[in-house]
């Protein structure tokens, strides 16, 4: 088990392979082709500053200042995952390229990140930031203050995929813009306007996903999921589907 950011960035990965580690919420770090890339980061407890009933079930796997991204991707501003406590204390700013949608992007402006560092990418946007292909797909708001909400499609140099959903509710639109990758990471929590795990697990079809990991499920009590639900949905939909349960900050590696 991988536990700390540097064993991450020393993880041995060959040409055609990928590694992801969840960090816990929606968090993930995705390494593949001599690029780490990080997906909505949630390492403090800020959310229970506002909200004393969501306060974190388990302490953050690393520390915001051991964080190291070459690439550091953000799907919408709430807390939990863009959370001014991670990045406020992030140490890399100037050499990390942020990806954000429209609104999210200005928060991030005035967290420190320059102009010259951040790519606004919304739905429907594709951009190329350190080699990695990173395409902003469609995804349905739960929230007005997150009206530019948007899920992701990173694909790494040696063609391994990611599509992170975001925060989404379900629709059937949502399954007409969904992308094909290899990896699907869809939230799971089915409360406050999120998918269910059988909406999860449509949409990982959807995608023609060789593995599904559940996001959004386990770090607070409230607004939690049991993650095996989105294995016990995708068994009567497609079975071929990997599934395992996250396990925080250990590696999951796959290959073309």
């Amino acid at each position: 088990m991988s536990t700390s950011m540097r064993e991450i960035l020393k993880f041995s990965l060959g040409p055609e392979q990928a590694a992801l580690w969840f960090l816990g919420q929606s968090g993930f770090v995705v390494r593949a082709a001599g690029v780490t890339v990080v997906i909505d980061p949630y390492l403090s407890d800020s959310v229970s500053k506002l909200v004393p009933e969501l306060t974190r079930r388990y302490p953050p796997p690393i520390q915001p200042d051991e964080l190291r991204a070459d690439v550091f991707v953000v799907t919408h501003n709430h807390l939990d995952h863009l959370d001014p406590d991670t990045i406020g204390p992030y140490r890399h700013k100037r050499e990390t390229w942020f990806v954000a949608p429209r609104l999210a992007a200005r928060e991030l402006h005035s967290l420190g990140v320059l102009p010259e560092n951040l790519a606004v990418v919304d739905s429907g946007i594709t951009a190329t930031v350190r080699g990695v292909e990173i395409t902003g797909v469609h995804a349905i708001p739960n929230d007005p203050a997150a009206i530019d909400t948007a899920g992701y499609k990173i694909t790494f140099a040696n063609g391994r995929s990611v599509y992170h959903s975001s925060d989404t509710a379900f629709s059937e639109l949502l399954l007409a813009c969904v992308p094909r990758a290899e990896v699907a990471l869809v939230c799971i929590n089915g409360k406050s306007g999120n998918m269910d795990p059988a909406e999860a697990a449509r949409v990982a079809v959807r995608v023609e996903a060789r593995i599904a990991l559940p996001h959004h499920h386990d770090l607070f009590e409230l607004n939690a999921e049991h993650p095996r639900s989105l294995a016990y949905q995708l068994k009567y939909l497609a079975s071929n589907i990997q599934a395992p349960t996250p396990s925080l900050m250990t590696p999951l590696v796959w290959t073309g």
